[in-house]
């Protein structure tokens, strides 16, 4: 197959991450995939394999809506002619499904998304957007039951609606050798060799539930557990993260990184 797969950038994120992966694995069974990303983050560009055949492309979108970025992707699609587009959440949607349109193509549309989030005006238009483009998607991809049952309660449908569940590459994250590399990047992060570490590398917002963490931290060590935390990032509930901390003593068994500092 000849595969399209557009994102909103390549910044790192959970639903861009996830799109790099199956456009890889994809690619190396075989398949030509082209990866297009709409705004100039090229953040995870190294990741990108797309193989003999495959290419890379900016759109280069200076605004949330950008005519001449819509052009270049209609005008990539009527080249390719894909077999089918990957789009990754709500807006590589509307730029593919407008493309499509002002190409006056009619190939298949599937839309992956990760979102479960609804907070402030931009937001709200964005789902309004997502409600009049997903219906015109051949098949809608969540990445879990009740994110899927959480958005069809708000009326987002779709012809055809899929669960697939986000996997884990468990070689990839295979417990490390002693010694190396690994166990000196512990050493640095505070932790010894028979810890046991948690990590959450993330934006902190209530969706990623960083307090549970915690609270699953404090819960194992309170069981003899040698349990300890990393989290790796920032947002909105810094506070609320820092303050979880003290209130449950994990001073020594949370390393948090990625922070401003105050």
């Amino acid at each position: 197959m000849r595969l399209v797969f557009v994102t909103g950038s390549l910044v790192h994120g959970g639903a861009e991450r996830h799109s790099i992966t199956l456009l890889n694995r994809l690619a190396e069974r075989g398949h030509e995939c082209h990866a297009v990303f709409v705004k100039d983050d090229r953040s995870q560009l190294e990741r990108l394999r797309p193989g003999p055949g495959g290419t890379i492309e900016c759109l280069d979108a200076r605004r949330f809506f950008d005519r001449g970025a819509l052009a270049r992707l209609a005008a990539r699609l009527t080249s390719l002619r894909p077999s089918a587009i990957v789009a990754a959440n709500d807006y590589a949607t509307m730029y593919a499904s407008l493309a499509c349109w002002l190409a006056g193509l009619r190939v298949p549309l599937i839309v992956t998304y990760h979102s479960t989030r609804i907070v402030g005006f931009k937001e709200q238009a964005k789902l309004l957007a997502a409600r009049l483009l997903f219906p015109l998607a051949d098949c809608l991809v969540f990445v879990c039951a009740r994110q899927r049952d959480y958005w069809r309660r708000r009326g987002l449908l779709g012809r055809r609606v899929e669960v697939i569940h986000n996997g884990v590459d468990t070689e990839h994250f295979r417990q490390p050798r002693p010694g190396g590399k690994a166990a000196s990047l512990r050493a640095e992060l505070g932790f010894a060799e028979g810890d046991f570490v948690i990590g959450l590398a993330a934006v902190l917002r209530p969706e990623k539930n960083p307090i549970q963490l915690l609270d699953a931290v404090a819960a194992l060590r309170g069981r003899g557990v040698p349990a300890k935390a990393l989290l790796i990032g920032d947002g909105p509930l810094r506070p609320a993260v820092k303050a979880r901390t003290r209130a449950l003593g994990l001073e020594a068994a949370v390393r948090i990184t990625g922070f401003r500092e105050d």
